[in-house]
């Protein structure tokens, strides 16, 4: 088997009807239908790109965006955005003055 084509048809077409189907059968949380699709397309728009395909690169692109995009809109991105709040508060600006010579 072509690595190529594993990576740009088989793992692809797995990761989605794996997320079709759970999402159909209600076992899968629409954040991890997003979630498996943003997967799905980042590795098939990575084997586009190594092929040398800018078309589809650009619309697995796209696509990974949007599903990325919409796994964060949906609680996806909780746990990431309470470690950024938790590191934002760590956080505290001081005013330093620029050091004067003469």
């Amino acid at each position: 088997m072509d690595v190529t084509a594993a990576c740009t048809i088989y793992i692809p077409a797995a990761l989605g009807l794996c997320a079709l189907t759970g999402a159909l059968t209600s076992h899968l949380s629409s954040r991890h239908f997003y979630a498996l699709l943003t997967l799905a397309l980042l590795i098939r728009g990575i084997a586009n790109f190594l092929q040398g395909n800018p078309l589809f690169t650009a619309t697995d692109a796209a696509l990974t965006a949007y599903y990325a995009w919409r796994w964060w809109k949906n609680g996806g991105g909780d746990d990431t955005k309470r470690r950024l709040r938790h590191l934002a508060r760590r956080f505290t600006p001081t005013r330093r003055t620029a050091p004067t010579t003469g």
